[in-house]
């Protein structure tokens, strides 16, 4: 949720509970004074009519009184019992039959020693028809405040926060490997400066720390492949050199080889660099079926030669957003691997799901440590060709990228599935 519906969401909950309870209250609170009031004047009503009431009640056992809106009953009673109470009732109305609320006060008084009991009533019909009608203006009234507060926070949130969002949209868009700097607007709010200016140094300082990774890599690239290439050259050409010992032959043979081993253990290292560094930002949709048909055709001579059956299984093609260059390494490393840890006349199997790219391939008798099999220069074959980095990398672009990979070891076949969001 964003942040601004959120902020939004706690307003209105705040409001509705508010609402809620304003309303039942102010309807209790404004009841309670018209009752209040009522009740006072019924017992201002016993001590005006009291006169007219003596006068009326003397010689007779029971008896009524009307005097304005109030309706009095008066009986004779053996003795007084109780104090003088109110309470509430339900008196006739204006229609046949209707029943309204009304407030009741009951008392006593004595005329030459009798007693007589004294109930005064009078309807709140009308008064409880205002509050109601109160009620409602109020609660009109507190509906458009609580919509306008809400409105006006949602339309001031919105114009206040849209720096926010335009920064948001203009740091989203910048990549570090392009020459276009990121520039962040002025906002009318402090915080939104310090944030931009914050992000404008934390930019630049990536930036000239990417540049310099790069420059690392490049110039580690060239300066090392340089004199590799020269030692090379000259083992080479040693060689050729005549007359040369079966010893002397042997011993050129061993550094040639190492020559070349080390040529290719400085690009892995300096591969594994720029994939850490996420140096490889081009990205467009691939198609993962055509990209394993372009590798098989680049080792169809060591499948040939190996007698290997390859079975591709493709129950749908598979489209993948990432950069090409570690695609192919992604894939050609485990083809690579599984050509070259099986057996002359094994299988392999690749199998393209919805969202899955398995291989499959035979090879040794039994699983392979998975504790170990990611971790660098760790190799499960004597293959001196072998540098141990090819599962790292494949992991390390798995990371990069968010994909999962899983090894599994069942019917005498080694499993490599990766699994794509």
């Amino acid at each position: 949720m964003k942040l601004l519906k959120k902020t939004i969401v706690y307003y209105f909950i705040f409001a509705a509970l508010l609402f809620g309870a304003a309303v039942p209250l102010f309807y209790i609170a404004l009841r309670s004074v018209v009752v209040s009031n009522a009740d006072e004047k019924l017992r201002s009503v016993k001590t005006r009519i009291m006169p007219r009431l003596l006068d009326a009640a003397a010689g007779r056992e029971n008896g009524t009184m009307d005097y304005s809106d109030y309706s009095i009953i008066y009986r004779r009673i053996p003795a007084a019992s109780g104090e003088d109470s109110l309470y509430s009732i339900a008196v006739t109305g204006t229609q046949p039959g209707e029943r309204v609320p009304g407030r009741a006060f009951s008392s006593h008084f004595v005329i030459n020693q009798v007693w007589y009991s004294l109930e005064i009533n009078t309807s709140m019909a009308d008064k409880m028809a205002l509050i109601k009608r109160i009620v409602w203006v109020l609660s009109g009234l507190l509906f458009v405040l609580l919509a306008g507060l809400l409105l006006i926070n949602n339309t001031l949130s919105r114009k206040i926060w849209r720096p926010f969002y335009l920064t948001l949209e203009r740091l989203g868009g910048y990549r570090v490997d392009q020459p276009d700097l990121l520039t962040l607007p002025v906002a009318p709010v402090k915080e939104f400066n310090d944030l931009n200016q914050a992000i404008a140094g934390l930019t630049q300082r990536d930036r000239q720390a990417f540049n310099a990774q790069k420059e690392f890599a490049e110039n580690a690239s060239h300066e090392m492949q340089s004199p590799l290439a020269v030692f090379q050259s000259k083992l080479e050409l040693l060689m050729q050199t005549r007359p040369l010992n079966e010893e002397q032959t042997q011993l050129i043979t061993d550094l040639a080889t190492a020559s070349k081993r080390m040529s290719r253990l400085n690009k892995i290292l300096i591969l594994l660099t720029r994939i850490e560094n996420n140096q490889f930002l081009e990205k467009e949709t691939l198609s993962v079926s055509q990209m394993l048909d372009k590798l098989l055709e680049q080792y169809a001579f060591q499948v040939e030669r190996e007698a290997i059956t390859v079975t591709i299984n493709r129950a749908e093609d598979l489209l993948i957003y990432m950069n090409k260059t570690l695609l192919e390494i992604l894939l050609g490393n485990l083809l690579s691997n599984a050509i070259r840890h099986n057996h002359p006349g094994g299988r392999i199997l690749v199998t393209v799901s919805e969202h899955n790219v398995e291989i499959q391939n035979t090879g040794r008798e039994m699983p392979l440590e998975k504790d170990k099999l990611f971790r660098r220069f760790q190799k499960e074959s004597g293959d001196a060709s072998s540098i141990g980095l090819g599962l790292e990398i494949v992991q390390k672009i798995c990371r990069l990228n968010h994909f999962e990979i899983h090894y599994a070891y069942h019917d005498s076949l080694h499993s490599f599935r990766i699994s794509f969001p």
